[in-house]
């Protein structure tokens, strides 16, 4: 059930970006601590400009789309109920694993990014820029189905 009291108050008092913070915040998983991330992400915010924490976006399937993750998440976020420590059963509160940072395309601050991706243990860091031709190709493609 929506409490939407709550929902108009929070909708007033912080910005998506700071809501995505606080997902991020709340995840721990394999050797992924939210809390060191988003300390280190506010701790040096010339070095991005937006983050968003998602499932990947891009995944290998046969269309180059990536819808399974998108409904694994929405099935996730519609079953999730807060229970009692005691309980024997936890939901994930938030399922996503890939954090999505949008910074300027400048050697020292990719380089900072690089540096913290191996601080906070990722299983992966990539950066994509916008000429990225494999990117561009999936772009299009994706344009075209969806149209």
């Amino acid at each position: 059930m929506l409490e939407l009291e709550k929902i108009k108050l929070i909708s007033q008092s912080y910005t998506p970006q700071e809501l995505f913070a606080a997902l991020v915040w709340q995840r721990q998983f394999n050797d992924f601590d939210g809390e060191e991330v988003i300390k280190d992400l506010g701790e040096n915010p010339s070095l991005w400009a937006s983050f968003l924490f998602s499932r990947p976006i891009f995944a290998p399937d046969k269309d180059g789309l990536s819808f399974s993750g998108m409904v694994d998440t929405l099935l996730a976020m519609a079953n999730y109920r807060p229970m009692p420590p005691s309980s024997i059963i936890h939901f994930v509160a938030y399922p996503a694993d890939t954090l999505y940072i949008l910074s300027e395309n400048q050697d020292t601050i990719v380089s900072k990014l690089l540096d913290f991706g191996k601080k906070w243990k990722a299983d992966a860091v990539e950066v994509i820029d916008g000429t990225d031709e494999e990117l561009g190709f999936r772009l299009q493609r994706t344009l075209r189905t969806r149209s």
